[in-house]
């Protein structure tokens, strides 16, 4: 992970708005909705672009207060991003603070919220402020019982020296039991499998998060540690509504699924089983981008239904992949290509989530146009029907990557009852890369609110 920063004006106006910085300006033009967009209404803007050492501005997490509308981002380095108690309509109403810990704050951030309003930050380990031997010693979770003024030192999660612990995911059930997965290496970027191997563990937290469990494997197949397809990687779980928990990962191009049927999740499956091959494998290569994250994200509906989507990619293209569940995880659908945004050769890096409010599905992903200029744009794709059929809304305009400036390996989004869609995401402009948010909910909330309505980016 490596990056930087510059924002300037933010101006909404009825019409048209400007976005400024860096001598970089965008503008909004108003144009005819698409019919099934005709009940939403848009806000899109940056909140903070790239400043080393602290502000990497890439790998944004959200997450909103169940019980509120605080919205908290995380992004690597070490950085917060928190709205006031005047809502999210402008950028004056983002504060943005560095997050500190004893056992180091080293990338990776994951932002969740349990069901009483405790915001959780988790991150990668640098106890020693440097890459040295104890770096990525553990995974460190911190939380906020003032969403995001002020945070815990951390509690300690997996730790099992010498080996390292990667890539961290989290889900909280409604008992505010936090279920967290990651990968462990033998030590990380080690080529030889003989000596050093990959695995998936998994620790729960019933304190909310001052004390976790003794961490336990639940792969019995072991990657490498290149930190490519073949190394176990993209464990992120989730909460069976009916009873349970599975986590969901991908190795040597295949998705694989352990799961535990007891809501404490203290007995797994002895092995995990293979859902579906992975074409192309989680590690994929964008033109301009380099390596690009195609990793398995899941998620469950209030009924039972589990949806799952991932990236895939072959004969230079790259595209989103929807799959279903209905007995959680035991059987699946066939797989199903989302239809690619208009023009679009490249579909990758997503992000998903479900509004359980309507049961709609919702992806933040990337759409790159062209292989050689690179021009790329963030779209959210959007399905009302249980992933028949999807549509797809350009989030902001175009850009092009700057090669080996680090970009990141995934965005956020997460959806609330009250107040709507919300996703965060990178953009690159001249190798400065600044994270945009978004929010989209029904027109007529905002209209009482005196909001503007965002119009799409000119293509």
């Amino acid at each position: 992970m490596e990056m930087g920063k510059n924002i300037k004006n933010l101006h909404f106006v009825t019409i048209i708005l400007f976005l400024s910085f860096s001598g970089y300006s965008q503008s909004l033009n108003k144009v005819e909705i698409e019919k099934n967009e005709t009940n939403f209404e848009w806000l899109v803007y940056p909140i903070s672009t790239q400043t080393p050492p602290h502000e990497w501005a890439c790998e944004p997490s959200i997450a909103v207060n169940p019980k509120g509308n605080q919205i908290i981002v995380g992004s690597v380095l070490d950085q917060v991003h928190r709205t006031n108690e005047n809502g999210n309509t402008r950028l004056e109403n983002w504060s943005h603070q560095t997050l500190a810990s004893p056992y180091g704050v080293w990338g990776d951030p994951i932002i969740q919220y349990d069901y009483d309003g405790r915001a959780y930050f988790l991150h990668l380990s640098t106890p020693n402020g440097k890459k040295d031997d104890d770096y990525l010693d553990r995974i460190v979770l911190q939380y906020s019982d003032d969403h995001g003024v002020t945070w815990s030192s951390g509690s300690s999660i997996g730790y099992n020296p010498p080996k390292d612990q990667d890539k961290e995911g989290i889900a909280v059930d409604k008992n505010n039991t936090l279920h967290v997965s990651w990968t462990e290496f033998d030590k990380y970027g080690e080529s030889d499998k003989s000596k050093y191997r990959s695995r998936i563990r998994y620790s729960q937290s019933l304190d909310r998060g001052e004390t976790w469990s003794k961490a336990i494997t639940i792969s019995s197949n072991e990657g490498d540690c290149i930190d490519d397809d073949n190394t176990t990687e993209g464990a992120i779980p989730a909460v069976d509504p009916t009873s349970g928990v599975i986590v969901i990962w991908s190795f040597q191009d295949t998705i694989w699924l352990n799961r535990s049927n007891d809501d404490g999740a203290l007995t797994w499956l002895k092995s995990e089983r293979p859902i579906v091959t992975h074409i192309g494998g989680w590690a994929q290569e964008i033109p301009g981008f380099g390596r690009a994250n195609g990793m398995p994200i899941s998620k469950f509906l209030t009924n039972g239904d589990l949806h799952l989507v991932f990236g895939e990619q072959s004969d230079g293209k790259s595209w989103l992949t929807h799959m279903t569940s209905f007995d959680g995880g035991k059987k699946w659908s066939t797989k199903k290509k989302i239809p690619y945004p208009n023009g679009v050769i490249h579909h990758f890096m997503p992000w998903f989530t479900v509004d359980t409010s309507d049961n709609s599905l919702h992806i933040i992903a990337y759409g790159q146009k062209d292989t050689t200029s690179w021009e790329t744009q963030a779209f959210h794709s959007y399905s009302h029907d249980g992933g028949i059929t999807w549509n797809h809304h350009g989030l902001a305009e175009s850009f092009s990557p700057t090669p080996d400036h680090f970009f990141g390996d995934y965005n956020g989004i997460v959806a609330h009852p009250k107040s709507g869609l919300h996703m965060v995401w990178t953009q690159q402009v001249n190798g400065i890369n600044s994270i945009y948010y978004g929010n989209m909910k029904k027109n007529d909330e905002r209209k009482r609110k005196g909001v503007i309505r965002k119009r799409k980016f000119r293509k």
